[in-house]
Parts: C-alpha cells; sequence; structure tokens
C-alpha cells in the first residue's frame, strides 16, 4: 500500500476536508500534515534559509539565533514563525530569508533537499503520511505566480520532485471544479477579508500578474484557471498514480466512498 497520499486542487476544493478524512480512516498509523504546519516533513512554512555570510551577518545584531539555527551544508535554517509575538524585531531581520524568498535556482535546490530527507524519514518507519498542496500548489505558486516561470521549467522541477517520491508509492489525489468562480465567492464568504487580499496579491501583483496586466477577482480567477489546467496537464503525464475528482456538487460521501474504493481501504 502507498505510503504517501496527498491531496491537491485550488482553494476551498476540500483537500484538507478530505486529507483529515483519510487520516480517520487510516487510523493511529498515519501521519497528517495539513498545509501551514510548521513542522511539515516535506514543506517550509516560515523557515528562514541563509548562507554563512548571511547568518554571520544577523548573529553579529541576534547572537540568540545560534541556538535556533540548523545548518545543512552550507545553508542555515531557522524557524521564525513562532517569533511573531514573542520577537517582532527579530521575526522582521529574518522574513527576508524565507525559503520562498530564495532565488528560482535555489529554492528548487533547497526544496528537493527537503523531499529526499522527507522520503529517507518516511522510508525508515511504519507510518503512512497524508499531505496537502506541497505537491502542486506551492510549486505553482512560487514557480508561476511569483517568478513566472515557464510551463518547461515547472514540469522539470516537479518531474524531479515525482522520482525522489516513488520511493514511497504516492498517490496524488485532486479535486477539480467545474466553477471556479462560484467555489471562490463562497470561500471568499467563509474566510478572512486578509486571506483574499493576499492571494489577490501573490497571484496578480508578482510577476505573472504584472505581465498580464491582471488585477482583483478578474486577475485571481484566470490565475486559477490557468493553474488547474497545467496541474491537470502534469498529473496526466507524471509517472506518479492520481486520482482525479471533479467535486463541484459537494457530495463528499460519494467522494469519499469513491477514494476508498480506488485506494482499496477496508
Amino acid at each position: 500500500m502507498a505510503k504517501l497520499f496527498i491531496f491537491e486542487g485550488v482553494p476551498g476544493s476540500g483537500k484538507t476536508t478530505s486529507a483529515k478524512w483519510l487520516a480517520t480512516r487510516l487510523g493511529e498509523n498515519a501521519k497528517l500534515y495539513l498545509e501551514g504546519d510548521p513542522q511539515h516533513p516535506a514543506d517550509y512554512e516560515s523557515i528562514a534559509c541563509l548562507t554563512e555570510k548571511q547568518f554571520d551577518e544577523v548573529e553579529q545584531e541576534c547572537p540568540r539565533v545560534r541556538g535556533m539555527a540548523i545548518q545543512k551544508g552550507e545553508r542555515y535554517y531557522i524557524s521564525y514563525g513562532s517569533l511573531y509575538e514573542k520577537d517582532p524585531e527579530l521575526f522582521e531581520r529574518l522574513k527576508p530569508f524565507d525559503v520562498y524568498e530564495l532565488p528560482v535556482e535555489e529554492y528548487i535546490e533547497v526544496a528537493l533537499e527537503k523531499w529526499k530527507e522527507f522520503v529517507q524519514q518516511a522510508k525508515s518507519g511504519t507510518h503512512e503520511y497524508i499531505l496537502e498542496c506541497c505537491y502542486l500548489q506551492n510549486p505553482f505558486t512560487f514557480l508561476l505566480a511569483k517568478h513566472n516561470c515557464s510551463k518547461e521549467v515547472i514540469f522539470n522541477y516537479l518531474n524531479m520532485v515525482t522520482q525522489v517520491i516513488m520511493e514511497l508509492d504516492p498517490v496524488i489525489v485532486y479535486f477539480e471544479q467545474d466553477n471556479i468562480a462560484e467555489n471562490l465567492e463562497k470561500i471568499r464568504q467563509e474566510r478572512p477579508v486578509e486571506w483574499f487580499d493576499f492571494i489577490t496579491w501573490y497571484y496578480t501583483g508578482q510577476e505573472y500578474g504584472k505581465e498580464r496586466g491582471l488585477s482583483g477577482v478578474s486577475g485571481v480567477l484566470y490565475f486559477l484557471e490557468e493553474r488547474k489546467e497545467l496541474e491537470k496537464e502534469f498529473l496526466h503525464e507524471a509517472s506518479a498514480r492520481s486520482i482525479m475528482i471533479n467535486n463541484t456538487n459537494a457530495d463528499w460521501e460519494r467522494i469519499h466512498h469513491h477514494i476508498a474504493a480506488e485506494l482499496k481501504l477496508k
């Protein structure tokens, strides 16, 4: 049986709901990591990545970072998310070094190393891992929305990740919907205004959106539609097994029954 299950799809498509459902079905052997988890084994959440020179400069100002840093090769990693309230000054000092602020080439290198570490950890144990967003959503938002990378660059990176995780016999569960606009409006009513303001800026206010002159709700929808088509195209070509589910009607009992059957769960 697969040791890795990844849930993907556009915002509000049911990734978190279904990831939690699967964790319950798999029982105590399952390890669930949702988007934003600072302990995520395959992704970075509020993690600063510094070169030795950058680390030395920060340490001169804030000597306490030495005890917070984990050194891997020539890079230093510091989890800084918890500092937002405890030490705002240090939080702001480390924020510019976030992994997702790295240049594309360095991000790809660092991200692949993280996936390799995770696979080695997962192989050595007996747990089944359930993740969301980290396989497609995060790379697409970073590489496409932030840097406007070509499809070739994005697919090449995703293929490298896929090769790394194949040892875990992964299954990708992908949710798609017929009407993204309708779904987006629904989740806008459910989530804080700040959430939509942030994704609007991220999707339309950076390289991708600037080149296309995007803004507002229409710009967000434009990005999500393209992202969905590219993600589906990649999954059709990828070597990892994927289960494509149209959940426009949100019939979760039927959907979860279908997933259970596909995964041959008892």
